[in-house]
């Protein structure tokens, strides 16, 4: 079982990427397909988010996710590569995931800064929040979803 160094990066670098980009699109994009206008009887606009809409795509956006992340890790990572590199990245988002649970005056201007690169795990966390009503449990749950990366891998590298 050879490890190369050089890939180590791969997945927790993807992951900040995906996140990031996964944030943007939910937030210029998905207002289009799960925001409800409804104007009253006086003519004001409401505005809501139909939750099955947020959810299916949420889902969609977490699997794409996943699959773009799996398919450009099976050409290039064998399995083992791929259980360290999503390790590290799982160890990165549980230390902080549980600075944000621990600290008690967690900077709140940090935590926006890093929602950007949590959003694709947070996903994963808000559909955990849904099934467990705990939310410790559920942000801890999800900083191990790059680990959903392994099965991607290659038996052996080529």
């Amino acid at each position: 079982m050879k490890i190369r160094i050089q890939t180590l990066w791969k997945v927790p670098v993807y992951c900040a990427v995906a996140s990031w980009i996964s944030f943007y699109l939910t937030a210029y994009m998905g207002g289009f397909f799960f925001t409800v206008k409804t104007v009253d009887a006086d003519g004001i606009v409401n505005l809501s988010a139909d939750p099955l809409r947020s959810a299916i795509f949420n889902a969609v956006l977490f699997l794409i996710v996943l699959l773009l992340g799996g398919l450009w890790m099976r050409h290039s990572m064998s399995k083992a590569e791929v259980a360290a590199s999503a390790g590290i990245a799982s160890a990165i988002y549980l230390i902080i995931v549980l600075s944000q649970l621990c600290i008690r005056d967690f900077p709140l201007s940090l935590s926006v800064t890093l929602a950007y690169i949590q959003n694709w795990t947070a996903i994963l966390s808000s559909f955990m929040l849904k099934l467990t009503d705990n939310l410790s449990l559920s942000v801890i749950v999800s900083c191990f979803a790059p680990l959903l990366f392994i099965p991607f891998g290659r038996k052996t590298t080529a």
